[in-house]
């Protein structure tokens, strides 16, 4: 047997594999991570969202992404994993520290779109929720809150 002719076939059925644990366990998109769900579902980018609450002294708002944090979002909200989460708290935090305002805790929602099969009828549902408690520099460890 020619392992050139074989190996292309095993790269991609680990692929394939590696995206649908991903997409069941990690919920990565069925668009990303090898793209083999991209036709079976409507769970992509465009029907997830990423919402933020900023918590401070005397300060508890929601925070509008600007377009310095939208990529960083973006790659939250296809793989919503703890470190792409840190990474967006962290440079939310070093953000809002720029224009000197205080900051204690970031919480990020990630929200899935659902659809009703027969009426097409659109809901928002939480897909994760992330905690980060911002200590002095803006690097403490954060943790995950809850799974959705």
């Amino acid at each position: 047997m020619n392992v050139s002719a074989v190996f292309p076939a095993v790269v991609l059925a680990v692929v394939a594999a590696s995206q649908v644990v991903l997409t069941q366990h990690a919920a990565l998109t069925p668009w990303k991570g090898g793209g083999f769900g991209m036709f079976s579902t409507l769970d992509h980018g465009a029907f997830r969202a990423v919402t933020v609450v900023i918590d401070g002294p005397e300060r508890s708002e929601t925070f509008d992404m600007p377009p310095s944090l939208e990529v960083l979002a973006a790659r939250a909200a296809n793989c919503p994993a703890d470190w792409l989460l840190r990474r967006l708290a962290i440079g939310i935090a070093a953000r809002e520290r720029r224009y000197e305002r205080p900051v204690t805790r970031i919480t990020i929602h990630v929200w899935r779109t659902h659809f009703h099969p027969v009426t097409l009828h659109a809901t928002e549902h939480p897909l994760r929720t992330f905690v980060h408690d911002v200590g002095p520099v803006g690097t403490s460890p954060a943790t995950p809150a809850r799974r959705g």
